[in-house]
């Protein structure tokens, strides 16, 4: 899947130029504070993880979408930022005999 992050689009066309003035349009339309360091972090690049709770307060501040700012649509899964399974990570009773081991046997 191909993630388009686009809040800085979205944060310049309603006159949002750095993260301290988009702090202080969160801060006042919800009443909470979201670090500079985070929102500089997410106006600069397409993160790797986000809470949806900050995807809410992020759309509140800016009275938008989600889709106005996050557009997910098909295409290549980039895997390598995933951690892998490992043989090690496997019980010795499951090793070769399934791919999937249910969760129960990791208990």
């Amino acid at each position: 899947m191909a993630i388009h992050w686009k809040l800085r689009t979205l944060a310049s066309s309603r006159g949002i130029y750095k993260a301290c003035e988009l702090q202080r349009r969160i801060r006042e339309k919800t009443g909470i504070v979201i670090s500079l360091q985070n929102l500089c972090n997410l106006l600069d690049k397409k993160p790797l993880t986000i809470k949806l709770k900050t995807m809410e307060i992020i759309c509140a501040g800016l009275e938008c979408d989600l889709s106005d700012f996050c557009e997910v649509k098909p295409g290549k899964f980039d895997s390598s930022h995933i951690r892998k399974l490992s043989y090690q990570n496997t019980p010795h009773k499951l090793r070769g005999k399934n791919n999937f081991p249910e969760p129960k046997d990791y208990e």
